[in-house]
């Protein structure tokens, strides 16, 4: 393998976390005046910031989103992961199996993400090599987090490799220069294969793409 170094998304790649977060938005949408599923919710929001979210509703809903009802939905997020929150399957089988440097590079909140990582046992693969939106000016599917993460970890685009779920993080690493794979969950095979991507559907085959 060519590769030197791995950037993992987190949400709906390490973790399953997008129908929780989705569900919760959907619902919580109601409240807004909006009539939102949740696989609507996954398609708009899925792999997008929080900004993002309030953004899309005070669009879809036509006026300002009272201010306590962001805080009220990362509460209820943060409880629904506590009960509900699993790591991908199959993903702790791959750290194990994997000896370059790895990072997670994610569009979520630094608490949200490193509390997500805790919580599903898989903090300790990445332990201070976790880096968000939030260091940067643009969040994905601006290419900043990559080429931010790559750098932190000593590497250049050319080196590394991104494993993601969404199409503004797939669009992030091929704005990048960065190879990617994209995981078939979130997203069908073709609309990851449009977006640039590698598509896979298992960590096993993802093993098997990344030659470990």
């Amino acid at each position: 393998m060519n590769t030197k170094c791995i950037l993992f998304d987190c949400d709906g790649t390490l973790v399953d976390s997008e129908n929780i977060t989705n569900r919760v938005v959907a619902k919580m949408a109601g409240e807004l005046g909006i009539t939102m599923t949740l696989s609507e919710a996954q398609q708009k929001f899925g792999g997008k910031t929080l900004d993002a979210v309030i953004y899309g509703m005070k669009e879809m809903s036509g006026k300002d989103i009272p201010t306590d009802w962001l805080p009220r939905l990362v509460k209820k997020v943060s409880r629904a992961y506590e009960t509900d929150l699993q790591p991908m399957e199959g993903i702790k089988e791959l750290l194990d199996s994997i000896s370059i440097p790895i990072c997670v590079a994610s569009n979520g909140e630094p608490r949200h993400v490193k509390g997500s990582l805790t919580l599903t046992g898989l903090n300790g693969y990445f332990n201070e090599n976790v880096f968000t939106a939030s260091e940067v000016k643009k969040p994905k599917p601006a290419p900043d987090l990559f080429l931010y993460a790559a750098k932190k970890m000593g590497f250049k685009p050319k080196d590394c490799v991104v494993i993601e779920d969404s199409i503004p993080g797939v669009t992030a690493a091929t704005n990048a220069n960065i190879k990617v794979y994209g995981l078939v969950k979130l997203c069908s095979a073709e609309q990851l294969e449009k977006a640039g991507a590698i598509p896979f559907k298992t960590m096993h085959e993802l093993s098997e793409l990344l030659g470990i």
